[in-house]
């Protein structure tokens, strides 16, 4: 009877943890916001932070993720969306995990957006800074070398100062 009374529960326990996993995403939104705003904006000091923020939340994005696949596996259903979505059809009962499921699905694609948008983000600006940091030890190069004459010696730049 304990066995029929988890079952029962089932649709209850899901919905319950889909609004956590849904917080917890709605947190982790935030993060990938902030670090946006923080790589627009050149503050690199806050990304540490923020980089540990994120990395909490995905944790625990994967710990109730794990929890979904197996009370989906106790009612019988994989994490695959057409058994998903069969399993919310089979009975009144699971209309409570509907709404719940299609938020955390929208969630999950704006993060997946976002976090696809400060890749790029960061990798224009890391692009940018290795252009400089070439341009700066091209130039020290330059400035630190001396002929036999004991004067600078005058050497041509192997980058064009005019490409981007």
């Amino acid at each position: 009877m304990a066995q029929n009374d988890f079952a029962a529960q089932t649709p209850t326990r899901l919905a319950a943890l889909l609004a956590e996993e849904t917080a917890t995403l709605r947190a982790a939104l935030g993060h990938l916001h902030a670090e946006r705003s923080a790589l627009i904006a050149g503050e690199a000091d806050s990304l540490a932070v923020l980089a540990q923020h994120k990395s909490e939340a995905y944790a625990r994005l994967s710990q109730l993720g794990d929890a979904r696949t197996m009370l989906l596996a106790h009612a019988g259903a994989t994490p695959a969306r057409s058994d998903i979505d069969a399993l919310f059809g089979s009975s009144p009962d699971w209309d409570v995990c509907r709404g719940p499921f299609t938020d955390l699905l929208a969630l999950a694609r704006e993060a997946h957006d976002l976090n696809q948008a400060n890749g790029l983000l960061i990798r224009s600006q890391m692009k940018s800074s290795q252009q400089a940091l070439a341009v700066l030890m091209s130039a020290a190069e330059q400035a630190s070398t001396y002929g036999p004459d004991g004067l600078a010696a005058a050497r041509t730049s192997r980058r064009s100062l005019g490409s981007a």
